[in-house]
């Protein structure tokens, strides 16, 4: 249990205000606090993040940042490519001397998700998260970030999904409809991924089928718990209440097989079969 600070929640809003000015796809907002006041306060733009900014308005205002604590709406981001040549913001903010941080929503991209907990952990940062509700106003924000590594909502669709440890996603079967069914994805090797299903789901394949189109009867196939997919082939989810048809567009499977992340971007479709 982390202790709060005074005006924990007034800092965390302030984040929060910032967060609501940023016109980037992910919105991220960022508040500096020195000896209980606000030194600086920023959002992520198109080409700088909210971190980066608020540590260098802190610094061109002669902040102390070792007495500093760092708000940010978003878990700071982690390198993901060897050759990244601008420093990720859980190193700047190790590097700027800040000791404590805290973290409104932890990065849903699997491929990213606590590592920039992990990274500002292990750089000696006391870390504290959000109080809840402020979470869940963080996720409305930004409701189409987080839905797109989580959640989508049919009949049609597009997501990106980590599979290093088996990328589960969720499908709403329509904006009217609630009924879900999840699906989940693992590694297979260059261009292709295993479908993965647990009970009642069942998946397959619609072999030579290269459109959704092309699918009559989406039920009308041999179906078990894993079928291998390639880009651009057509694998079918069955549930008992509707199917999920998927068309991966793009598969990394890491470095074994000469990628450097691990995600299944893909196109989805909902079939109704039981109606309620």
């Amino acid at each position: 249990m982390m202790t709060e600070q005074p005006n924990d929640r007034l800092f965390m809003t302030t984040a929060i205000e910032e967060m609501k000015k940023s016109d980037a796809p992910i919105k991220v907002g960022v508040a500096i606090i020195v000896d209980g006041q606000i030194i600086s306060s920023a959002f992520r733009t198109k080409g700088e993040h909210a971190e980066r900014a608020a540590i260098r308005l802190a610094v061109e205002r002669g902040a102390n940042l070792k007495k500093a604590i760092l708000y940010a709406t978003l878990e700071p981001c982690v390198d993901l490519r060897p050759e990244q040549q601008v420093q990720c913001c859980a190193d700047l903010i190790v590097s700027s001397g800040i000791k404590e941080v805290v973290i409104g929503r932890y990065d849903p991209n699997p491929n990213i998700y606590r590592q920039g907990w992990k990274r500002l952990r292990d750089g000696g940062v006391y870390l504290r998260d959000f109080h809840q509700d402020l979470r869940e106003e963080i996720d409305e924000i930004n409701s189409r970030f987080m839905g797109f590594f989580e959640k989508g909502i049919g009949p049609t669709g597009g997501a990106k999904v980590g599979h290093k440890d088996k990328g589960k996603f969720l499908v709403q079967f329509a904006e009217d409809d609630d009924r879900t069914m999840e699906i989940a994805w693992t590694v297979a090797g260059i261009n292709a991924a295993y479908g993965y299903a647990s009970r009642p789901v069942k998946v397959a394949m619609a072999r030579f089928a290269k459109t959704f189109d092309e699918v009559d009867d989406p039920t009308a196939y041999e179906f078990r718990n894993s079928v291998r997919i390639e880009v651009g082939e057509i694998g079918i989810f069955k549930g008992p209440e509707a199917c999920v048809l998927v068309k991966p567009k793009q598969i990394e499977s890491g470095q074994k097989y000469g990628n450097t992340d691990y995600f299944v971007s893909f196109d989805y479709q909902v079939r109704i079969t039981k109606h309620r």
